[in-house]
């Protein structure tokens, strides 16, 4: 449904919203309003509809367990925005938001969409809580009071995923020394790909090249042709869902025999596995979360959302399921959903251990509104289905690599 809103006109996205928010009792005076930013329709929507899942996973739990105890049993309503995927118009539904009396706003999937919509509520003085969003620029350099980024920074996406490339390729025997980054040409892309280049550098592999592409290109032949003449040691990847799925069908069409290192978005979104099914084998890709962490807790919420959803629970669901806790955990401290007092709370967040099911230990906030320990995990699909392989410590599994040829 929420891949044809776009076609079908505002009559099937009301529907659409229908049926993410279907209606319950009445708000109560003392609902506490939880703004929800994402791309509920457009092109990236499946991937704002499962982010979407996570928030509400939470706040269901939480309303059933009594509400906001320290607000007398307040429950959380979601009141959506939808971005559409485009920048204009998540300025235009945060600013919604912020009318509509929201607590805060949880958003926006998007880094060039989060971008912008944080300065309307940085403006507004509303907490705006990013947990999926990725771009260093969100928090660095801004200065900016009402900004709490859950999410790890794209350069630390970069970090963690060429740690494993050189691990995996020395680990094996077969050292991976020249490597392509290609990257769809938004903020998303261009900022995560300056991390990569570094970090492949001070890690003494050559980029030999880097390939920018207009998001959701037709036709990934002629791109992909160059990157079969290059002959890299591995493809190194930042592209949303359909782009990942394309270039994966390109790479098989035209037998291009490369190792593919997705950089998480459409790379682990699992409509990535439901569209290509075998081809999706041995892929790998940076990730937030994966259910089968050695992470107590992660399996059992991973479980619930199934039930719940009849979709399994992937990192970026992971992530707005805890971004949503680090909320409720702020208006338990602070008392109340006023926004100043609930700024307030946040700064002094410190979730660890068993609260925090992400693969490190503590939540918390730099000034700048960064959470300091943000670590990745890479993935590898293996039989159909997402497994944890790195780092060895909270891994699943072992990597299959070299990665045989296509078939």
């Amino acid at each position: 449904m929420l891949r044809q809103a776009p076609l079908a006109g505002t009559a099937l996205l009301a529907l659409a919203l229908f049926a993410l928010n279907p209606p319950g009792r009445a708000l109560a005076a003392d609902d506490v309003k939880v703004g929800v930013l994402l791309p509920l329709s457009g092109p990236v929507a499946p991937i704002g509809q499962n982010n979407r899942r996570g928030h509400a996973l939470a706040i269901d739990e939480v309303n059933a367990a009594g509400g906001v105890k320290s607000l007398g049993g307040a429950k959380l309503v979601i009141v959506d925005g939808d971005t559409q995927g485009n920048p204009k118009v998540g300025i235009q539904e945060a600013e919604k938001l912020v009318t509509q009396g929201v607590a805060a706003i949880l958003g926006a999937y998007q880094s060039n969409v989060t971008f912008p919509s944080t300065q309307v509520a940085e403006k507004a003085a509303v907490p705006y809580i990013d947990p999926v969003a990725i771009a260093d620029t969100i928090t660095e350099g801004r200065n900016f009071k009402y900004t709490f980024k859950v999410a790890p920074k794209a350069s630390w996406y970069a970090r963690d995923q060429l740690k494993f490339i050189k691990w995996v390729g020395e680990k094996s025997g077969k050292p991976i020394k020249r490597v392509v980054l290609m990257y769809e040409d938004t903020l998303f892309g261009q900022s995560t790909s300056k991390g990569q280049e570094a970090s492949a550098k001070e890690l003494g592999m050559e980029v030999v090249e880097k390939i920018a592409y207009p998001a959701e290109s037709p036709d990934m032949t002629p791109t992909i042709s160059r990157i079969k003449q290059i002959a890299p040691d591995a493809l190194v990847l930042v592209s949303y869902i359909a782009d990942a799925v394309l270039i994966t069908k390109t790479m098989k069409e035209l037998g291009v025999n490369v190792p593919i290192m997705g950089t998480s978005a459409g790379h682990i979104d699992p409509a990535y596995i439901t569209n290509l099914g075998p081809l999706a084998e041995n892929s790998f890709t940076v990730g937030e979360w994966n259910p089968d962490l050695k992470k107590k807790g992660a399996a059992e919420i991973a479980a619930r959302f199934q039930a719940k959803f009849g979709v399994p629970m992937n990192g970026h669901a992971a992530e707005t399921y805890m971004s949503t806790m680090v909320l409720v955990d702020a208006l338990e401290r602070a008392g109340s959903a006023d926004r100043a007092k609930l700024r307030e709370a946040l700064t002094k967040t410190n979730i660890c251990g068993e609260r925090n099911i992400l693969p490190y230990n503590c939540i918390r906030f730099e000034a700048s509104g960064q959470s300091p320990e943000g670590q990745l995990v890479m993935l590898q699909v293996q039989n159909g289905k997402f497994v944890s392989v790195w780092p060895p410590e909270v891994a699943a599994a072992s990597p299959v690599y070299p990665v045989p040829a296509w078939k």
